[in-house]
């Protein structure tokens, strides 16, 4: 995959394309699992001496905010930030709990949860996040 979808998302919230967004992309896009700030700290660190972590996370947060990492909560309760390979178009995204490795899923059946909230605690859902864990089709078979 390549980096441009990615500076165009970033063009299109109107943040600047700096070195630092730009390699902790490229490292995502480098990676086919999630990452803990504390690796993106390290892996960062060599090409940006002195870097922090709170300049990290707060990298990392920009990236959530405007999709194109997502944040993972895993059961060791570590976040954890993944690229997401469909930016932009609401979905979901399964977590193999064995290799780490993080599949996008293009369906999102939520309409009767919306319904079911609406009527029974007559509350507006605005906005949902559904984390789905389990074993891929590699780790299953082993």
């Amino acid at each position: 995959m390549k980096i441009e979808p990615y500076i165009q998302q970033l063009k299109g919230h109107r943040l600047k394309i700096t070195p630092k967004r730009k390699a902790a992309i490229e490292l995502f896009l480098r990676k086919n699992s999630y990452l803990s700030p504390q690796k993106v700290l390290e892996k960062l660190g060599d090409n940006f001496p002195g870097i922090s972590s709170s300049t990290i996370y707060r990298i990392l947060e920009e990236l959530k905010d405007i999709g194109i990492l997502v944040k993972i909560e895993h059961e060791d309760r570590q976040l954890y930030y993944f690229l997401c390979r469909v930016p932009g178009k609401h979905h979901h995204h399964f977590i193999c709990r064995k290799c780490k490795r993080v599949e996008e899923v293009n369906l999102c059946n939520f309409k009767e949860f919306e319904r079911f909230i609406s009527k029974n605690l007559n509350c507006k859902v605005e906005n949902h996040s559904v984390q789905l864990e389990g074993l891929c089709s590699r780790c299953k078979r082993r």
